[in-house]
């Protein structure tokens, strides 16, 4: 097992996600600066890799959290110099495990994770984790923590492929697909809401198993399923190229050059619209013949989901079960909220802002405010005054109207001088009644 260089009590974590606009859980954490995985597609790498971290990341020394500063984090609720304050008092779930896998090889060197978890337990915070690792099966005492946490955590598992061949070179170190299911079945025994995380979807790879992984994972119990397509980023390409050509003798194509063909926009390509489709509609079809919840986190296709979390937490309806506790205050359950009435306004989801009025951009740790510039023009921005700018300026790329394709449509403004958006029923074909979850414990809409 390759020995990593720990600086102990150097990483900052938990942080608020750059994907805070569209995102059900606000508040995301990482035990370490680095992922003991070597996944040929890792998006993190590209945020890291660059930059005053880079020198340490691509020298695989490893900065971890302090236990003692994360238990302050969350005890220390009154100190408004907690920027986190408010989502912890309001009990949002966190999301561990966003650049970093939390059960990789670097928690069986330093364990980390382990106190982190026996803490989070004690106080019973609802967690969503994703990982690939098969750690919690080799050693029970991570499974034992999961005992009595069937109302708080939920576990994600990202496989994106069946074949082991191919994942051990596209996914390196990792488990193999099977033994990453295994996880999700002994978890799912426990009654702990699993996750298949079906991303990053690759076509050429995902697309050839994906139908036996979904059959797989109702067999073994998953409650949920999440998926999205991989997306490429041209600035990374030279950086990362010999991890592009290795991918492409995978896939059986150039993907770079796929992605220039097929994708809308330059820079972050996210392959179009309609190539999706089929997959996606494939999807909802075996979900709904299984049981399983399908949740979409790709800006394309995503109303076509379960809930307003297109991680895969169900959506509780009078908001008392814990796991459910996510963020209702995005752009995602907008999309839900549209496509059951046809329109949304921004009460339907201001009313449940709970922390981001309290929050300044600037102050958001973590939060990528962009350029000096940009920076300067939001010097006196909250969190609610970033979403609320978003949402009424459809022409920025990250508006509800172009993030989703067109899905919501700007129709006419209200008396407060916010944007009313409707559904295009014709263009998503989503179903008002997909949402809504099949298996939730709790009363659920649907």
């Amino acid at each position: 097992m390759e020995k990593f260089t720990i600086l102990k009590d150097k990483y900052a974590s938990p942080r608020i996600t750059g994907e805070v606009a569209d995102c059900s859980m606000p508040m995301t954490f990482d035990t370490q600066s680095n992922c003991g995985f070597k996944c040929l597609y890792c998006f993190s790498q590209f945020q890291r890799a660059t930059g005053a971290s880079a020198e340490n990341y691509l020298a695989r020394n490893v900065k971890t959290v302090s236990v003692e500063r994360f238990k302050k984090i969350f005890t220390d609720l009154d100190n408004p110099k907690n920027k986190f304050r408010h989502i912890i008092k309001n009990r949002i779930t966190m999301q561990f495990g966003g650049l970093s896998d939390p059960f990789c090889p670097i928690e069986e060197q330093e364990g980390t994770s382990y106190e982190i978890l026996k803490f989070l337990k004690e106080i019973k915070y609802p967690v969503c984790f994703s990982s690939k690792s098969d750690l919690i099966l080799r050693d029970p005492k991570y499974l034992e923590l999961f005992d009595g946490m069937q109302d708080y955590w939920s576990y994600k598992a990202s496989i994106i492929t069946y074949e082991a061949d191919k994942a051990a070179i596209v996914e390196a170190v990792t488990p193999t697909p099977e033994q990453r299911l295994q996880v999700l079945k002994a978890l799912s025994e426990k009654g702990i809401w699993t996750i298949l995380r079906l991303r990053p979807f690759i076509v050429g790879l995902t697309d050839l198993t994906y139908e036996a992984l979904l059959y797989k994972a109702a067999e073994y119990g998953v409650k949920a399923v999440s998926t999205e397509f991989f997306c490429l980023e041209l600035r990374s390409v030279n950086k990362s190229k010999a991890a592009y050509d290795t991918l492409s003798k995978v896939v059986g194509f150039d993907i770079v050059q796929f992605y220039k063909n097929v994708s809308p926009g330059s820079g972050y390509l996210r392959l179009n619209y309609s190539l999706k489709e089929k997959y996606v509609n494939r999807m909802v079809e075996i979900c709904k013949e299984t049981g399983m919840n399908l949740h979409i986190s790709d800006a394309h296709h995503k109303e076509k989901g379960a809930s307003g979390s297109c991680c895969g937490l169900p959506q509780n309806k009078d908001g008392s079960f814990a796991l459910s506790k996510f963020s209702k205050f995005q752009f995602t359950n907008a999309l839900q909220i549209a496509k059951v009435k046809g329109f949304v306004t921004w009460d339907d989801i201001a009313d449940d802002d709970v922390w981001a009025k309290e929050m300044m951009v600037l102050e958001a740790p973590g939060f990528n405010s962009g350029n000096n510039y940009k920076r300067e023009k939001k010097c006196h921005v909250t969190m609610y005054d970033y979403m609320r700018n978003l949402w009424n300026d459809p022409k920025d790329a990250n508006s509800p109207y172009r993030y989703f394709s067109g899905i919501l449509i700007p129709d006419k403004v209200d008396e407060k001088q916010n944007v009313v958006y409707k559904f295009d029923y014709n263009k998503s074909k989503a179903d008002p009644d997909s949402f809504g979850c099949n298996n939730c414990p709790k009363k659920c809409y649907g």
